[in-house]
């Protein structure tokens, strides 16, 4: 096991990495930005935008995140992932004033990487038959950054998910969205109809950049022939993000479903709607099925995203009661953070203990937590109940620095917030290896 030191310095990489791509999307004041470059396309009558410029930041950034993403070996592809999604969570602003930041970053890298995740696990499951992407999977080597399936298939994935709003930029899009002088709170719930033409908007000006602002790269060579061969090969991976993009309109179809799916998860599990509320995270679930029931989603992609993330998201605050008390002694909760993908069951999350003894800490080991002692579901909540509230009182209070009594009903938390504890440097460690334990 590697040393504090080492781990403290890898994960500042780590975050000071994704903050760097966060940029890359989102900066207004950068004007490589995707989002200055969409919005200087659709402001401009005459567009300054050169399809080269725009369509090299596009697979720069793309490839930016597939290097978070993707790892040499399966379980270090699925630990980077997870430590994208749950830091995603854990630092994502919930201020309405930086909704940009939110919808063009934030979102778009968590819907990238469960993207990119539910295409693997469909191709390992043999339970996606489209012919080009099974091609370029049967020649995968992950050890290989060149290799045909992370050009061919993964490139151009991450590309479509990252143009999937592009439209939202468009100025009447933005308008129906914010209000003709940014007035109105773009996370309201929007009417029908005001969805209704934003959708239509934002769709038509997406088409419209994708057509215009995108072209394949011209590659200097004195090979005629070669410099043909890569532009060919440019263009069909140009094709291949189109195809993805217009498939998403399609609930029946398998490849929209691996963008469209994932769009939905995220517009849930991360802040952006009005009616956002961390308590009721696990119950994207049920979003998702009642989706599923109206049509408007693939029940068969629905359930298999389901089996990569379980019931609580990456990074969802987990209070549960430890395993080893027994009746005979007081009973007590610590405090947890899903930090691993395939649960065994979907709801019971696989979670780093970050407390013991009412104490945080670092170093903690991993945990499969029970529905039996996790708060969040009555049985374990039914067990602290007949506590006396001053002892739930001070133990919530030694757990939590800003804890008022008035927040939180009979002093039971069905989950916690562990954003303040992840701001700190020395508690983000949450996906180092540590030794496994049931709870």
């Amino acid at each position: 096991m590697r040393n504090q030191a080492s781990i403290n310095t890898a994960d500042s990489v780590f975050i000071r990495e994704l903050k760097r791509v966060l940029n890359s999307l989102t900066t207004p004041a950068s004007a490589l930005s995707l989002v200055s470059i969409a919005a200087d396309f659709f402001r401009a009558t005459h567009s300054t935008v050169t399809p080269p410029a725009a369509m090299a930041e596009l697979a720069f950034v793309a490839e930016k995140i597939l290097l978070l993403t993707e790892g040499q070996t399966e379980a270090e592809t699925l630990n980077r992932s997870a430590r994208l999604l749950g830091t995603l969570q854990l630092t994502v602003p919930d201020s309405p004033r930086r909704w940009r930041e939110v919808q063009f970053g934030y979102k778009t890298l968590y819907r990238a990487t469960l993207s990119l995740r539910l295409l693997q696990h469909m191709l390992q499951q043999q339970l996606l038959n489209d012919p080009w992407i099974q091609q370029h999977y049967a020649q995968r080597d992950a050890k290989d950054p060149d290799c045909p399936y992370r050009l061919n298939v993964q490139l151009p994935m991450v590309m479509a998910v990252l143009l999937l709003d592009v439209g939202m930029l468009h100025p009447k899009a933005l308008t129906v969205l914010a209000g003709s002088n940014g007035n109105l709170n773009p996370h309201r719930p929007l009417q029908a109809d005001e969805r209704q033409q934003l959708l239509q908007l934002s769709a038509k000006a997406r088409q419209h950049f994708f057509s215009q602002a995108l072209a394949v790269i011209r590659f200097r060579s004195n090979d005629k022939q070669q410099q043909q061969q890569d532009m060919a090969q440019q263009q069909q991976r140009l094709d291949f993000t189109e195809r993805l993009l217009a498939a998403t309109e399609d609930p029946a179809s398998a490849v929209g479903s691996l963008l469209k799916v994932p769009q939905v998860y995220s517009s849930i599990v991360l802040p952006g709607r009005q009616r956002f509320a961390y308590e009721a995270l696990p119950k994207a679930t049920l979003v998702l099925k009642d989706a599923v029931k109206r049509g408007e989603l693939n029940a068969q992609f629905v359930g298999h995203l389901l089996k990569i993330t379980g019931v609580f998201p990456q990074g969802f605050g987990v209070v549960f009661i430890p395993a080893q008390n027994d009746l005979s002694v007081a009973e007590k909760y610590e405090l947890a953070v899903v930090n691993q993908l395939y649960p065994a069951k979907a709801e019971e999350p696989l979670c780093r203990i970050v407390s013991r003894n009412l104490q945080y800490r670092r170093g903690g080991h991993n945990s499969c937590i029970s529905v039996a002692h996790n708060l969040y579901f009555r049985p374990a909540r039914d067990r602290l109940a007949i506590m006396p509230q001053q002892r739930l009182q001070d133990i919530l209070a030694s757990l939590s620095a800003d804890f008022e009594p008035g927040q939180l009903r009979r002093f039971i938390p069905r989950c916690w917030h562990p954003e303040q504890f992840f701001s700190q440097s020395e508690h983000q460690n949450l996906w180092n290896n540590a030794p496994q334990r049931q709870n």
